[in-house]
């Protein structure tokens, strides 16, 4: 009962109601992967979606003679196709070097500043507590994402990183979660996945961009009886109120 009271007292945002998203993803190609379908609805209704990408992907590639340099730049090319694709008003690349070999606290000041600079009601990013996730780059974007929003609200805190304004946003979301707690129908919408990874041809060829579709449709169809209608991208949302010394949303 006290649980129940506290969700109703605090619940947990409604995604759609918002009108500007800002998506975060570790590499090039992690906001399509996730959550194609949801940018490609949300984009249609006529709303703000950023893309935010952390790192600069070099590690990683179908091709293993394609790697360094050569490789970051023809993904930041697929980035930029694929944001267009699904709608993106702005793509920026923050360029830490793909791997994990870089502070947490550095990512986390890099997205604080761009949080304070895009203004998005509702920011994206991995789900870092995920126990399965062993990828240092989802983990470190996730927990940076954490530690920025506890930033941004706060003008004495953006100061100590040379920035005269605050923002803070209305909701946080992960995807790529075990954990679901809100969801987006995106039945209409759900081949923007395909479309979307299709840009990103140095990470994958149609066999695989298949394979991973049989996956995200059943992991779709599976949400979507959740909510009683067709798929759903699921996602684990929190209101500011949520993010600090409030456990039981932990539970949600």
């Amino acid at each position: 009962m006290f649980k129940l009271l506290l969700k109703r007292a605090v619940p947990i945002p409604r995604i759609e109601e918002f009108n500007s998203f800002l998506f975060i993803g570790p590499h090039p190609d992690d906001i399509e992967i996730a959550a194609a379908p949801t940018v490609a609805k949300l984009t249609a209704a006529g709303k703000r979606v950023d893309f935010l990408i952390a790192t600069d992907g070099c590690m990683g590639s179908s091709d293993e003679r394609l790697y360094g340099r050569r490789l970051a730049e023809i993904r930041k090319e697929e980035a930029l196709a694929s944001s267009r694709l699904l709608g993106a008003n702005s793509v920026t690349f923050l360029d830490f070097t793909d791997g994990g070999r870089y502070p947490v606290e550095a990512l986390s000041e890099a997205i604080a500043r761009e949080i304070v600079r895009i203004k998005p009601e509702v920011v994206f990013g991995p789900d870092p507590d995920v126990i399965s996730e062993t990828h240092a780059d989802h983990i470190k974007t996730g927990v940076a994402l954490k530690y920025a929003m506890n930033m941004c609200p706060y003008p004495a805190l953006m100061e100590t990183i040379g920035v005269k304004e605050s923002f803070a946003p209305s909701a946080l979301a992960f995807f790529y979660t075990d954990r679901p707690n809100a969801y987006v129908s995106v039945g209409k919408f759900f081949s923007a996945r395909r479309r979307a990874a299709l840009c990103h041809r140095s990470q994958f060829d149609e066999k695989t961009i298949d394979e991973l579709g049989v996956y995200f449709k059943l992991r779709a169809v599976r949400f979507g009886l959740r909510r009683l209608t067709r798929m759903c991208d699921g996602f684990r949302v929190y209101a500011p109120i949520h993010l600090h010394c409030f456990p039981e949303a932990s539970e949600w």
